[in-house]
């Protein structure tokens, strides 16, 4: 057994995640690779100890390697970073996630192409596993297929590798690849009908305008699988229903048949947005996020109902997002039957649970409801708060009918705040307003002393702290997409926003402390977010 100095220095690295190691650190640590053997997710901390630039230490690791007991995934994720570039750690790192399932490796899909750009050939383990799980399944191959084709939209000098990567797949895949060229066929086309649109001058005139150019191709744009979905079919256009969207860049509104059987008793349309001049990187990044939140609280008994619908961008500042049907946002919640400027001064806490009352009006359904409100309300509150979105308002804010509530457009993330003449206007960690505690509270008039608003916030300690014994595995998605070139996500500044909200330095009762403190901060400073949502709806009600 070691020296006891030697344990203490080794239990204080080994509770550490990816900081830099002391010189001191680093020799104890290589000192006890082989009792290092009992704790495999230390790995990442052994090869920060390993000497490299002799041949020494590096054929000892070798070795070590060789019989090594698989890591966690987490761990796996972490040893493909571009500070681990040895093929030999990147292989043994690939194995081990070898042993992903398919749904949890779907979870991954994202960083794991990322990640390819990090890799010294085109030819490594990573491709061949990659290729290997798309030809086996359908949904990773097409997940696969869509996320390298979009890298091929960005200009970088890997271009070459993701084409090789494209090519292979596209060679093996078979007979899909005729559903895969339809699909492409169809998005080139919506493209250009996007543009065409844009050069109207009013809203009507381009929706008139859209719709006869989508009846002049429906052969192209109809009866082919979901990108977002390839379970999917998107059926015949219903023409009448498809419309140009009145925001900044102009986005086109599809609603498409389901054909399939008994449709009409489930989901008898398919709704998309069809985007063109946004980045949606970030959106799909953080709708990535949100569901391995998803999974990882699911694994220990919670379900908050998150609903991270689907974003997929396709290429340079194209993509497409799932409409959540029978949805409102807040803000057409708040004007009612009314008019938007009418809205602007509905500001009592009572608007909302009105609203999921009338649609959910027998007793027992409303309480599932209010049940599925609360759930959704407090997954949504720790997940924007450890991810730092901002710019959190009455349009990006939505409620399903059965209650659900659920964020949308996450143009800022991890604390890039958006101001205004040089001030702050997120000035809480999160969103939680009078309107959502009066919800959670069943509507009872002292909402704020309530039981039901305790155990809510009982419950989002519980959620927190999940994530905040996860910490490990944020830092790592995180870190792993700097290559990603998105703008708020560029330097490890921007990564170390997560290791302050996940309490990545603290134990576990700090931690808890913490978070409390933030979620005080949240609903005490709520008037702060209702003097921004009332000049929010002022500005869009006129």
């Amino acid at each position: 057994r070691p020296p006891k100095a030697m344990l203490e220095v080794f239990e204080q690295v080994r509770e550490r995640d990816s900081q830099e190691l002391a010189d001191q650190e680093q020799q104890v640590l290589w000192k006890m690779r082989e009792y290092a053997r009992n704790y495999p997710n230390m790995l990442p901390r052994l090869l920060d100890a390993v000497q490299w630039w002799t041949r020494d230490s590096v054929s000892q690791l070798y070795v070590l390697l060789d019989t090594w007991k698989p890591v966690s995934p987490d761990t796996a994720l972490e040893l493909l970073d571009i500070k681990f570039p040895d093929r030999h750690v990147r292989a043994f790192a690939v194995k081990c996630l070898d042993e992903l399932d398919d749904d949890r490796l779907q979870l991954y899909m994202m960083s794991l192409v990322q990640v390819l750009k990090y890799e010294a050939f085109s030819t490594c383990e990573l491709a061949c596993f990659l290729l290997r799980r798309a030809l086996r399944n359908h949904k990773i191959g097409h997940m696969l297929f869509w996320l390298v084709r979009a890298e091929l939209g960005e200009a970088h000098r890997l271009h070459t590798r993701f084409a090789i990567i494209l090519e292979a797949y596209a060679r093996g895949v078979g007979p899909y690849l005729h559903s895969l060229l339809k699909q492409v066929d169809a998005v080139e086309r919506l493209n250009q009908l996007s543009i065409l649109v844009k050069k109207e001058k009013e809203k009507d005139s381009a929706t008139k305008k859209l719709q006869s150019e989508l009846k002049n191709h429906v052969d192209i744009v109809q009866f082919f699988e979901s990108p977002l979905d390839p379970s999917a079919i998107l059926g015949t256009l219903e023409l009448e229903h498809c419309k140009v969207i009145g925001s900044a860049k102009l986005p086109l509104r599809l609603i498409w048949h389901n054909p399939e059987p008994l449709a009409e008793m489930a989901e008898p349309t398919h709704e998309i947005l069809f985007k063109n001049g946004d980045d949606l990187r970030q959106d799909m990044l953080t709708l990535q996020v949100l569901r391995i939140m998803d999974s990882i609280w699911k694994a220990n008994g919670y379900d908050f109902g998150l609903n991270a619908y689907g974003c997929l961008p396709m290429g340079k500042n194209i993509g497409m997002i799932e409409v959540v049907k029978r949805s409102k946002t807040i803000f057409e919640i708040q004007c009612g039957s009314g008019s938007r400027r009418a809205g602007a001064f509905n500001i009592g806490p009572q608007f909302l649970n009105k609203w999921i009352r009338h649609h959910n009006n027998e007793s027992a359904r409303y309480l599932e409801a209010v049940d599925r409100f609360t759930r959704s309300c407090a997954g949504y509150c720790v997940a924007t708060f450890v991810l730092g979105i901002k710019d959190r308002h009455q349009d990006n804010i939505m409620v399903t009918e059965d209650g659900r509530i659920f964020h949308i457009d996450f143009g800022h993330f991890l604390g890039h705040y958006k101001k205004k003449l040089g001030i702050n206007r997120d000035r809480v960690p999160f969103v939680l307003t009078d309107n959502f505690i009066y919800v959670i509270a069943k509507g009872k008039t002292n909402f704020r002393e309530s039981h039901e608003f305790k155990k809510f916030q009982q419950l989002c300690g519980e959620a927190y702290m999940i994530l905040h014994k996860h910490a490990k595995l944020f830092i790592s998605l995180f870190t792993m997409m700097l290559c990603m070139g998105i703008p708020e996500l560029q330097k490890l500044e921007d990564v170390n926003y997560l290791r302050r909200t996940l309490g990545a330095d603290m134990n576990d009762e700090d931690a808890l402390a913490y978070f409390q403190e933030q979620l005080n901060d949240a609903y005490e400073g709520g008037w702060t977010t209702k003097t921004n949502w009332f000049f929010h709806s002022v500005r869009h009600g006129l």
